[in-house]
This record gives structure tokens, sequence and C-alpha cells, in this order.
């Protein structure tokens, strides 16, 4: 699993109990840090190792947040980027966007990510 660990940048929306979750099991698992999308002070994701925190509340606009997963994407260079939706406030964004999305991400939910399934 470490080598899939180095072939992955997850990019985490929200920052509630789902997401703390999906942060340690990436860690665990696959070796990997986390960028987490949160609009929240997420106080308790600051103590988690190899977390990075990015000030992105569901609220904002549609263009600003593509805007802020396409630098993201940009960053990930050679990695696949796993955008894992955790917090059902971005619900909408991810609909009303999935195509871009899907062009950009491998799009995974929580629920998908804890129960195991990565791919």
């Amino acid at each position: 699993m470490e080598i899939l660990g180095d072939c992955l940048f997850p990019i985490i929306l929200g920052s509630n109990t789902e997401a703390h979750t999906c942060v340690r099991r990436m860690e665990k698992r696959y070796g990997v840090g986390s960028t987490v999308l949160t609009g929240k002070r997420a106080l308790t994701l600051r103590f988690l190792p190899d977390v990075r925190l990015v000030m992105a509340p569901p609220t904002l606009a549609d263009a600003v947040l593509l805007a802020i997963l396409r630098d993201l994407d940009d960053e990930s260079g050679l990695r696949l980027p796993l955008l894992i939706e955790c917090d059902g406030a971005y619900d909408g964004f991810v609909t009303r966007n999935r195509t871009e999305l899907e062009a950009r991400f491998i799009v995974r939910r929580a629920c998908d990510i804890l129960s195991g399934g990565l791919f």
C-alpha cells in the first residue's frame, strides 16, 4: 500500500467526523497526507500530521471553489488527485460541477473510502 500512497494526492471536502476519519485512513493505510478544504476552523485537524488546511467554505461561488481545486490539481504533479466529499454541505457544488470535477479528479464519497473501496 505504500506504493499507492506515493501515487495519491487526496483532497477532502469538509472537516466533519468523516473527514477526520478519511484523513487518518489515508495516513494509516497509504502513508499519505491530505489537503482539506473547509469552512470551519477545524482545530483538531491542525494536530494531525501531514494535513494542509485550505479555507474554502461550501458557500463560496462555484467558480472560486473550482479555481482552488484547479490550483490543487496543478500541485498534484504526477500523483492521482483524489477528491473525497465528506461534508454534505458540498453536495450541491459536486453535483453541479460533476463533469468538470471528474475530468480532473477521481471523485469519491467518504462512505466509499471508509467502507474500504478506494477504486
